[in-house]
């Protein structure tokens, strides 16, 4: 993988070594919260490979709200574990 494929792209979704389980980063718009108006958050998004070869959408199960310096360590350690950039083929869908 080369470094350019490491960097947080506006949207990046992350796939773990074995193929079952995915993060997608979404940065927030508009804090309207005004104790955290001097911090940025990113969504991430956490859920599971459905079906073989990635042919199905991903469940996604959770949703956290990060701050982006702790996501920029969260994302690092995931790249360093293995987990790589990928473009999702199909349209997230979001568990009820």
């Amino acid at each position: 993988m080369d470094k350019d494929s490491r960097k947080v792209t506006e949207e990046p979704l992350l796939i773990c070594p074995n193929w079952t389980e995915v993060r997608r980063f979404t940065k927030k718009k508009n804090n309207k919260n005004n104790m955290d108006k001097f911090f940025e958050y990113i969504f991430v998004d956490s859920g599971i490979v459905v079906g073989s070869n990635s042919e199905s959408p991903p469940l996604m199960k959770t949703r956290k709200e990060i701050k982006t310096e702790d996501v920029r360590k969260e994302y690092q350690k995931l790249i360093t574990a293995g987990w790589q950039v990928n473009e999702p083929k199909w349209m997230l869908l979001r568990a009820s």
